[in-house]
């Protein structure tokens, strides 16, 4: 299995997870270090008691997640499965915000710290940012897992599969997908802010789509991380490239922004089993996205099932308390699943997956 490790990044990302909790053991609070109103929103912490001291990974832990952009919908479902891991083991967690600035997410860490918080997961934005901050965090016996991100400072990492580039795995799936509907096509692919997992994926998708025979005609960032961004970028680049055959997406909002622009253009999204069109693929699972898919907007997306991301989450951050803040430990990998017109039916939302921190669906 092969991970890339990204230059460090000047801006951040924009990945990812309505969430819900038991309003018998779940309140709101407000993100700390200036968040806004939407992150707020996404802000939560799970009842327990913040009177008793945590033990070795055991009752009362207090964590935090420092969550890249809050107010995404797949961010959204990563604190849910924190909140529902978190209730399993009688443990309090909140999210902080950083709202796409690395600066921001630095903040946040010392925030963590200076709360008394127990353990941190953090998505990285700028590892060579984080790691001092992460240093810290260690020096003060908090372990910081690594939510698709590793690097100095980080103690453990979770993984979504297809951000992780290995043989078979998600990208090289999109590759083969692509090829058979259209041998030899052309592809455009859009990344996101340089954020090590976005530029990991990219790459992994690329050097597949060129093994399989694709050709890949262009490739563009929306580090707006908008729906609105990526459609003014593909009306641009229809106009360039009106012959594509599909079209790769980091994430599913820049995918549902290519899905405009290109039924706006008075071309036909394909499914995926027809001919015609142009592929459409996202990645996330967002609502939105599933929806799209039924409407026949989208051709496919891969959701990296972001509730069982979170719990992992909280599982490593359990082992982590009982073996200590200045170890490392083996990385879990959150299998994801792609749904197209093919097996939408099948597809179950977040709230309604059932799963304990010991029937997480993990992959190799």
């Amino acid at each position: 299995m092969t991970r890339w490790l990204a230059l460090p990044a000047v801006l951040a990302v924009a990945l990812l997870a309505g969430c819900g909790s038991d309003s018998s053991s779940s309140t709101s609070t407000s993100a700390s270090t200036g968040s806004d109103t939407a992150a707020s929103t996404a802000a939560s912490t799970t009842s327990a008691d913040s009177s008793a001291p945590p033990d070795k990974g055991g009752k009362g832990a207090k964590v935090s997640y420092i969550s890249p952009v809050a107010a995404q919908p797949g961010q959204q479902e990563v604190n849910l499965g924190l909140e529902m891991g978190a209730k399993e083991l009688g443990w309090e967690t909140n999210v902080l915000d950083a709202n796409l600035s690395p600066d921001k997410q630095v903040a946040n860490v010392d925030t963590a710290i200076t709360q008394g918080r127990n353990a941190i997961t953090s998505w990285t934005l700028d590892p060579g940012a984080a790691a001092g901050a992460y240093t810290r965090a260690i020096a003060q016996g908090i372990p910081v897992v690594g939510m698709n991100s590793e690097g100095e400072g980080v103690t453990a990492t979770v993984w979504w599969q297809y951000s992780i580039c290995e043989p078979g795995g998600p990208n090289e799936q999109d590759a083969q997908f692509i090829a058979k509907q259209r041998p030899g096509g052309k592809v455009i692919v859009m990344g996101g802010p340089p954020a090590p997992s976005i530029i990991t994926s990219v790459k992994c998708f690329t050097a597949a789509a060129k093994k399989a025979g694709l050709d890949v005609i262009n490739e563009t960032d929306n580090t707006s991380d908008t729906a609105d961004a990526a459609q003014r970028l593909m009306q641009d680049l229809l106009t360039k490239y009106p012959d594509v055959d599909a079209v790769w997406n980091y994430n599913d909002q820049s995918a549902l922004g290519d899905s405009a622009a290109i039924t706006g253009a008075g071309k036909k999204v394909a499914d995926a089993t027809s001919k015609d069109g142009i592929i459409v693929i996202g990645h996330n699972g967002d609502k939105d996205a599933i929806t799209a898919i039924k409407d026949g907007r989208l051709t496919g997306t891969w959701d990296p099932d972001n509730v069982a991301s979170g719990m992992a989450a909280i599982k490593q951050m359990q082992t982590a308390l009982a073996g200590g803040a200045d170890k490392t430990y083996p990385p879990l990998t959150v299998k994801s699943t792609f749904y197209s017109s093919e097996n939408i039916d099948t597809f179950k939302p977040a709230a309604e997956r059932s799963m304990t921190l010991d029937t997480i669906p993990l992959g190799n």
